[in-house]
């Protein structure tokens, strides 16, 4: 029996991650979680309360967990959390599977990301707020612009705003609240088409395998101005190789040996092009939901489980060489989750099969 430590334990990842490894045989799992409720949503041998990442306690909690429970591999599922762990994993007594804390440094800023990608055309056109007059900004771009945060996650500040006075508002909105400072705005071409994501797990510099979903529709979309809430109810895998060279030709700029995961936002451009939007080096909320379901109910090989394949990698596991590279999902296939109503699918075939969970 392999132990196991996953940080974050409380959020919807920490939750599928958890249930992606318990349906793939035997664990002992540890969990930790800052918010003392959420974390009873998980189904963990052991449970801890954690301070947040940035607290001088997380780390040395850390290290008497692994201590304590033996603990064999951490998985991280927060970003921040993956972030301060792999500053700190030469002097944790557990395997991880995590690249460097730099790598986390330019992909968790989008503007650092966008700035790196864009004179490959792999990234649409993107300033800072406060760069350049708003108005030049609407003329090089075109409207409407997007407006959003640098860091953070579920459409953190975002915005599709259609002139200038009302970019001006919305970031001024936010500084008069105190929740934000100009600084931490990028403006960015407006990208109508379809909304993507590309989940992959790296090693060592190679591509052991991906996927590629749509994202149909998201989460409470009417509690957003931008319609953007981070993660969606339903969405649907898709093969497409314009996503597939895209994805890997930005995550092999961005890092040129990647190692664990890297999930990327895709959108389509209004000439159909596709533009890499985020790059998340962290496994995706879904990730693991998607994994439940390969083995649970589409019967595909048990490397289908992202999750069991990451974590064998990460114990040692070196024998992934045969394991198909892109779209392992069966094409069509439809995810449809929401807040307490369970999950389904639908099978390319139109047929519809409850997921027990």
């Amino acid at each position: 029996m392999h132990r196991i430590l996953v940080t974050g334990a409380g959020g919807i990842g920490g939750v599928n991650f958890v249930r992606a490894l318990r349906s793939a045989g035997d664990f002992f799992i540890a969990g930790t979680d800052h918010f003392p409720y959420h974390i009873k949503f998980n189904d963990l041998d052991k449970e801890y309360i954690s301070p947040r990442h940035d607290s001088p306690e997380f780390i040395p909690l850390i290290k008497r967990i692994i201590r304590a429970d033996k603990i064999e591999f951490v998985h991280p599922q927060p970003e921040v959390e993956a972030e301060v762990i792999s500053q700190w994993k030469g002097e944790l007594e557990a395997r991880t599977y995590l690249p460097s804390s730099e790598i986390f440094k330019v992909c968790r800023d989008k503007y650092e990301t966008a700035r790196i990608l864009q004179p490959l055309g792999l990234a649409p056109k993107t300033r800072l707020y406060g760069e350049t007059a708003m108005e030049d900004a609407f003329e090089e771009m075109g409207k409407p612009l997007w407006i959003r945060a640098r860091r953070g996650a579920g459409g953190r500040l975002s915005l599709p705003c259609e002139s200038p006075e009302e970019a001006e508002m919305w970031v001024r909105l936010w500084v008069e609240r105190g929740k934000a400072q100009v600084g931490d705005f990028m403006v960015q071409e407006y990208l109508p088409g379809e909304d993507y994501a590309w989940d992959s797990l790296w090693y060592n510099g190679e591509l052991v395998t991906s996927y590629t979903r749509m994202r149909v529709e998201y989460l409470f979309p009417h509690l957003s101005p931008s319609g953007i809430t981070g993660t969606p109810t339903v969405s649907r895998i898709v093969h497409d190789e314009r996503v597939n060279e895209a994805s890997v030709k930005a995550v092999k700029t961005v890092d040129p040996k990647p190692h664990g995961f890297y999930c990327l936002d895709l959108k389509e451009g209004r000439e159909g092009r596709i533009y890499v939007t985020e790059i998340n080096i962290k496994a995706h909320t879904t990730l693991a939901l998607w994994s439940y379901v390969a083995v649970k109910c589409l019967g595909l090989p048990w490397w289908s489980n992202m999750s069991h394949l990451y974590v064998k990698i990460g114990l040692g596991f070196e024998e992934f060489k045969e394991i198909p590279k892109f779209d392992i999902y069966p094409e069509g296939t439809t995810l449809l989750r929401h807040i307490d109503v369970g999950v389904k699918i639908i099978l390319p075939d139109g047929k519809i099969h409850k997921v027990p969970i």
